[in-house]
């Protein structure tokens, strides 16, 4: 009864969420208690038709310090206030806000981080300029060609530092604009992570010449694969990692376009890493939210009507030169959502929240409806 109730009011009220666009689910639960593994996009999505509207449940809440940190035990309850759909959180265990802070970790991120953790640690798109000052692999003591864990190997190059951590790298695939076939950057596909344990001053040339370079050794921390003699090293960043996105839509148009994926499949879905061929500079940030979108098929009508992708040369030349021909562009449809979590210069990452079909390479990311 409670439920039918709370279902009248939120109907009265429903030209207030429609014009915020918070639109709550048919179903969404009385309360719901805050579980380990959880998500913010997740429980929102209990509440909300739009997951990545979550904030706007908050905003009002003078109860709730930072929605953010909401933590596995809390209760939360939708209440109307104002005549404003609001999530208030009461919870189960009471904790001073000192312990609260000190408790900072264990709070519910905003994303899975397991599919995300070394895309952000470790996920390097970098440019021809930067890898070719890059320190790289030198060899190891042995003339051995593949290096692994516990041999002795070298890297020279400027400025190596005793003592940092480095990801050592080789060039992957290079992204280009599938539209204006301008260069965006190239993978750098992580090898393995190494320490410099001791950097030396090396002479090269004539002493006359005054020219020196850094011979670093190395220690494998970390192993995705065999080093070879020419890999790069490059610094790893020291950021730690954000559990915590402000999901946000798009202030303005976008058009950006699926150029590459890290499962290097087809067929995408649910919680694969995609590549975008927009980033910073276009305005691109984390926890920009966008809508996955299938280009409408080319149809040519006549008297063989067919799939423009399906007719052959012939079939689409005759189709072009008659009088009544034509070739109709079907609309775009939506296939999923994703939302950013890593920008570059020139183009981003994002992971895959939902997918209503299988996402392909070239579909369309851009403002969710």
């Amino acid at each position: 009864m409670k439920k039918i109730l709370l279902a009248l009011a939120l109907s009265a009220i429903a030209w207030l969420a429609l014009a915020d666009n918070l639109k709550l689910k048919n179903d969404f639960p009385e309360t719901y208690i805050v579980k380990k593994g959880d998500t913010l996009w997740d429980i929102s999505a209990k509440f909300l038709q739009n997951p990545w509207l979550w904030p706007k449940l908050w905003q009002s809440n003078e109860q709730v310090d930072n929605p953010h940190l909401i933590y596995p035990g809390d209760k939360l309850s939708l209440v109307i206030v104002n005549g404003v759909p609001q999530l208030v959180r009461k919870p189960l265990v009471k904790l001073s806000p000192t312990a609260r802070v000190m408790d900072r970790e264990k709070a519910i991120p905003t994303l899975p981080t397991s599919y995300i953790r070394d895309f952000l640690t470790y996920q390097q798109i970098v440019d021809d300029e930067l890898l070719a000052k890059a320190p790289r692999v030198t060899g190891g003591s042995d003339l051995t060609k593949r290096l692994t864990q516990h041999m002795d190997m070298y890297a020279s190059g400027p400025q190596l530092v005793e003592g940092k951590l480095y990801g050592v790298y080789r060039q992957g695939s290079s992204y280009v604009d599938p539209e204006t076939k301008e260069y965006l950057g190239t993978e750098a596909v992580l090898v393995s992570v190494v320490k410099a344990t001791e950097v030396q001053k090396v002479q090269v040339g004539d002493e006359k010449d005054n020219k020196h370079f850094d011979l670093a050794s190395l220690k494998v921390v970390q192993v995705q694969r065999e080093i070879t003699p020419g890999d790069y090293l490059l610094p790893l960043d020291d950021h730690h990692l954000p559990l915590y996105f402000q999901p946000h839509p798009p202030a303005a148009l976008v058009e950006a376009r699926i150029i590459d994926s890290y499962r290097k499949t087809r067929a995408l879905g649910k919680f694969d890493v995609v590549v975008l061929n927009k980033g910073h500079r276009d305005g691109i940030d984390a926890g920009l939210v966008l809508e996955a979108r299938r280009d409408g098929a080319a149809v040519l009508v006549g008297d063989n009507t067919e799939y423009k992708e399906d007719a052959n040369v012939f079939d689409r030349w005759f189709s072009s030169s008659k009088a009544d021909g034509k070739t109709v562009i079907q609309p775009s449809e939506p296939v999923g959502q994703m939302m950013v979590f890593r920008t570059f210069d020139k183009l981003s990452l994002a992971l895959i929240l939902k997918a209503r079909q299988p996402i392909r390479e070239l579909d369309m990311a851009t403002n969710p409806e």
